[in-house]
């Protein structure tokens, strides 16, 4: 950014004086530029009221207006000015009497360029430090109304006394919500969000300021830029002709960023100051609608219908019961088939305040984050992430496939991990029975080893293999007897004895039951 260059008036009525001035002066030095030299106090004046110079070097004595009656009636227009009186010895008492008029500093003749200079350099070090004060207290006040606004948003009782380092003079009060949407939330980008704030707010306040008395702008999270704003009645007509240019503006701005979609919330006019965050709130809740008018267009707060608040309550307990099931028995199609009911209403009216979209949503991941096993950080991080997901979509088909997709994806996940788990006892089950086929096993003993009660254990083993626990170990045995038939020579009894069945008469009966022949048999087939 250049730095500021300070304007400089010239005021003499020997013109040549006044040009010598000039020369004398190192503009660059003194990051200060020359706007003109006149010739008498009258247009010095005019000049001063008009273009608003930070230093004027005057002459006293001068026709029309003289320099301290200049001086004089300059002050009470225009008091940050910076003033420089030039005289000569015999005015020297007009030059003292200059310092009690706000004269800065003044320079007799015949000019010295250092002196000058040197003056003008004490000067520009007041200007600059003026400037930093100005810049410090400007900063102070935004920030002071930027946390008036928020305040107002988040308070959930009435409005009390009005802050009075905001001044609210206007008969009416109102608020928009200008809302920004991703079309792709995943490719947010938070230096580009932060340059269109900037331009965002710059053009709201362009346009609203010659109708409005004060503009007030804050921006809360997933893109909502909330502007209350108050006039006189007699403003009404243009100030909705100014949100009107403020969308096309906006809307043209954004031409090219693809990732925006642009909605504005426009609540309703309000004259008491209590009143002022009902017309916030208004703005967000018309702003909400979108999901169902579109996006790319004002929506006004007296042409939405009014919220059911029972009616948002009884819908979501109506389906509560099935919302649980479905976590209980991680069933996504019964969870999407519950999304789409609750939301059937939506999808097939016309009349309705379509905000509640997101309020459905909110419970719908509140009821599910609440039934689920997760430690608090990452319930935190993952109802975050997908409430801020919900807030940019702009259709009721794409939040209903947002929610079946996060949190059916999640119950994919736990119903896998839950697989794992139960199959984990099994695995080691299985694994014993292979290395210690040959000694006596009972599903007790197993049961315990894998520390699960004997009954449940009997059930999830044959739910994860097919076969129960008996069938299953006597399948084992009956493979490695197979086994040693075809690659020893060793009697069946010792065979069966080696497999565990001490009983050779049973070994044979159980081998003939699976294998379908005698064990005899066998080994001449497949000798």
């Amino acid at each position: 950014m250049p730095e500021k260059r300070w304007k400089v008036l010239i005021v003499d009525d020997e013109y040549r004086i006044g040009m010598l001035i000039k020369k004398l002066i190192r503009w660059d030095e003194l990051s200060m530029e020359c706007m003109d030299v006149v010739d008498n106090g009258e247009t010095a004046l005019e000049i001063i009221g008009a273009r608003e110079p930070d230093v004027v070097i005057t002459d006293i004595r001068m026709p029309k207006v003289n320099g301290l009656d200049m001086i004089s009636m300059a002050k009470q227009s225009r008091k940050e000015v910076k003033f420089v009186v030039v005289s000569g010895y015999k005015e020297f008492e007009y030059a003292h009497r200059a310092l009690q008029y706000g004269v800065d500093d003044y320079i007799l003749k015949p000019i010295n360029a250092d002196e000058l200079n040197k003056v003008l350099k004490k000067i520009y070090n007041e200007l600059l430090v003026r400037k930093e004060q100005h810049e410090t207290v400007s900063e102070s006040r935004q920030i002071i109304k930027r946390d008036f606004l928020k305040n107002i948003i988040e308070q959930e009782t009435e409005t009390g006394e009005q802050d009075t380092r905001v001044s609210m003079e206007g008969e009416i009060y109102r608020g928009i919500d200008i809302k920004l949407d991703y079309a792709d939330y995943n490719k947010s980008d938070k230096k580009q969000d932060k340059l269109t704030f900037d331009k965002i707010v710059a053009t709201v306040e362009r346009i609203l300021k010659p109708a409005a008395e004060e503009v007030l702008i804050c921006e809360k999270e997933n893109l909502h830029i909330y502007c209350l704003f108050n006039y006189d009645y007699s403003k009404s007509k243009k100030i909705k002709g100014s949100i009107n240019d403020i969308l096309s503006e906006l809307k043209e701005q954004l031409i090219g960023f693809e990732q925006y979609e642009i909605t504005i919330g426009v609540g309703t006019e309000r004259r008491e100051f209590g009143e002022i965050r009902f017309s916030i709130k208004e703005a967000y809740r018309a702003v909400g609608n979108r999901i169902k008018l579109g996006t790319g267009r004002l929506i006004y707060a007296e042409n939405i219908p009014q919220p059911d608040k029972d009616g948002l309550n009884n819908l979501v307990e109506r389906y509560s019961e099935n919302l649980l099931t479905s976590i209980e028995t991680y069933s996504e199609e019964r969870l999407e088939s519950c999304i789409n009911h609750i939301y059937s209403d939506f999808m097939l009216k016309e009349d309705m305040d379509f905000s509640r979209c997101y309020e459905i949503a909110e419970e719908i991941i509140r009821i599910f984050m609440n039934n689920i096993e997760m430690g608090q950080d990452g319930m935190r991080q993952m109802k975050r992430r997908i409430w801020n997901s919900c807030q940019h979509c702009y259709s009721i088909i794409q939040l209903k496939q947002l929610l079946k997709n996060e949190l059916g994806g999640y119950l994919h996940m736990a119903a896998q991990m839950a697989e794992t788990e139960s199959a984990k006892p099994i695995r080691c089950a299985k694994q014993y029975m292979e290395e210690h086929y040959g000694e006596k096993i009972v599903l007790e003993d197993i049961a315990d080893i894998v520390n699960l009660n004997p009954v449940y254990f009997s059930v999830l083993f044959k739910k994860e293999t097919g076969m129960n626990f008996s069938a299953y170990l006597a399948g084992i045995r009956i493979e490695k007897a197979k086994e040693m038939i075809r690659g020893t020579n060793d009697t069946i009894a010792v065979i069966g004895e080696r497999v565990g069945y001490r009983d050779t008469r049973y070994f044979s009966q159980t081998f003939t039951k699976i294998v379908g022949i005698k064990p005899a048999l066998y080994r001449k087939i497949h000798a």
